[in-house]
């Protein structure tokens, strides 16, 4: 796991070429996952398969930013309206998310 987000349920794995497919067709049969001995239910859903962690990043952004669009068309006041805008506008990359030249690695696939 090379990026997990609880807020959004959305999580990076990264692994070899040729253990893509193996990985993904795995991935539906996980239930659920345990941390420090406590478990919790899941659905692990594939979005994006890329060659670099730094496409999948940029991937992630634009998923979200159409996510936060299809809420801000949802929504029932201003107060909510204006904080999905913030959200909207701080979406993007920074140099500190960088991973340590991982992401110049073509040869895995995440």
């Amino acid at each position: 796991v090379k990026y997990l987000n609880a807020y959004t349920g959305t999580v990076l794995l990264r692994c070899r070429k040729d253990a893509c497919r193996l990985l993904c067709s795995a991935l539906p049969f996980v239930r659920q996952l345990e941390s420090r001995n406590q478990r919790y239910p899941c659905f692990l859903n594939t979005l994006h398969v890329g060659g670099t962690i730094r496409t999948c990043q940029k991937f992630l952004i634009q998923y979200n930013r159409r996510q936060l669009l299809m809420l801000l068309q949802n929504c029932t006041n201003e107060e909510e309206r204006l904080c999905i805008q913030k959200s909207l506008l701080s979406c993007s990359i920074t140099e500190e998310q960088s991973y340590s030249g991982d992401e110049e690695d073509d040869d895995g696939t995440e």
